[in-house]
């Protein structure tokens, strides 16, 4: 990788996808800075990395890392389409296992992995501007202690769905659907059960799966038309619709013990914005594309799309005219072929078509910018 030895790079956000970039940048030789808004790794929903991530892990030289954030997961099981269960079993793939993650200790692994080959990482910095100077850009950041102005020769936006940097700089959010997701956490007993478990039902579907630490996640996903935000947040409400559930609301019988966390209710819709890059700046991750759940792609796409965006960086800073250019259209193309996919996955549940859920993922334009609402 080409770089420009001591070029700063100020990242916005702190999640996977800012923590890839950084760490290949500072491996690279440049000065990256991350601004984390939070004030440190939290609990999120999305914790399943596939086995085609273990090749990209062990080219950031996280193998060793994510074993110790995660527990090995050897399959995926499915009510979809039919309501008998079926499974896929990882055993006979080339990619080995996949991971089910505790996200906060993930992600506090990937902060320490890129401190450690050089990058400065910044909890509790909020942007709040950012503008162009001469020969460079301005950021202007809330702390705990005040106002901070950092000063940068590139700026990439890794802040997620929000895409707080781009959106500053102009950029527009496009989106593609309403899908929320509300989910809670159990203690487990469920055993050595690996396997994650996607449920179609009337009104959407539901994902379980045993995490690090005695914990089962359990999440609804649905339009946020489709749910009373407020009366999902309601244990007794979410428990109601996880019941009606017939293999999620058993596993969960089975498998855990106690009263669930309190459910809160999480953006999962598809989206993307209307420029991936600009003079001087670039967006990664989700502030970039945000896909939808059932694809697996959130976190492994996060690594890979930061991997290859700190390539562009670099080639971009060491004179490349083009890497810019050639970094979105690779994320272009890779979108559009996921979108083909999304729809094809929800094409493939038909017992239910007249359900407001399915009717709208069954119409022609779901595949296209067409259902898009811009923001």
């Amino acid at each position: 990788m080409a770089a420009l030895r001591g070029t700063r790079v100020v990242i916005v956000g702190g999640g996977p996808a800012g923590a890839a970039v950084a760490l290949s940048l500072a491996r690279a030789g440049l000065s990256p800075v991350v601004l984390e808004a939070q004030d440190g790794p939290r609990m999120k929903v999305g914790e399943c990395l596939p086995p085609s991530a273990n090749l990209l892990l062990g080219r950031l030289g996280l193998a060793d890392r994510v074993s110790r954030a995660g527990l090995p997961s050897h399959g995926n099981r499915f009510v979809w389409g039919s309501p008998e269960p079926a499974e896929r079993d990882f055993i006979f793939g080339a990619g080995g296992a996949g991971w089910q993650l505790d996200r906060r200790r993930f992600e506090e692994e990937l902060a320490e992995a890129a401190a450690e080959a050089g990058a400065v990482w910044r909890y509790g910095c909020r942007l709040f501007a950012c503008s162009r100077e001469k020969g460079g850009w301005r950021l202007d950041v809330t702390t705990g202690r005040g106002v901070e102005t950092w000063r940068a020769d590139f700026v990439v936006d890794a802040s997620g769905r929000a895409a707080r940097l781009a959106r500053l700089l102009g950029a527009r959010r496009i989106r593609y659907d309403r899908l929320v997701g509300v989910a809670a956490y159990f203690h487990s007993c469920m055993g050595e059960d690996s396997f994650t478990l996607v449920e179609a039902v009337p009104s959407g579907w539901w994902y379980s799966a045993r995490l690090p630490g005695g914990k089962l996640v359990a999440a609804y996903m649905t339009d946020s038309d489709l749910v009373d935000h407020a009366a999902a947040r309601e244990g007794g409400r979410w428990r109601a619709l996880l019941e009606a559930a017939e293999h999620t609301g058993r596993r969960v019988a089975e498998g855990a013990r106690g009263e669930p966390t309190a459910p809160r209710v999480i953006a999962a819709h598809t989206s993307r914005l209307s420029a991936l890059a600009g003079d001087g700046w670039l967006a990664v991750g989700d502030a970039a594309v945000a896909h939808d759940p059932l694809a697996s792609y959130g976190i492994s796409a996060a690594l890979g799309a930061g991997f290859y965006a700190a390539a562009a960086v670099a080639d971009h800073l060491a004179g490349g005219r083009d890497a810019l250019r050639a970094y979105a259209d690779l994320v272009d193309r890779a979108f559009a072929q996921y979108l083909i996919m999304r729809h094809d996955r929800y094409l493939a549940e038909r017992r239910w078509p007249d359900a407001p859920f399915w009717h709208r993922r069954h119409a022609p334009d779901f595949r296209g910018a067409a259902a898009g609402a811009v923001t």
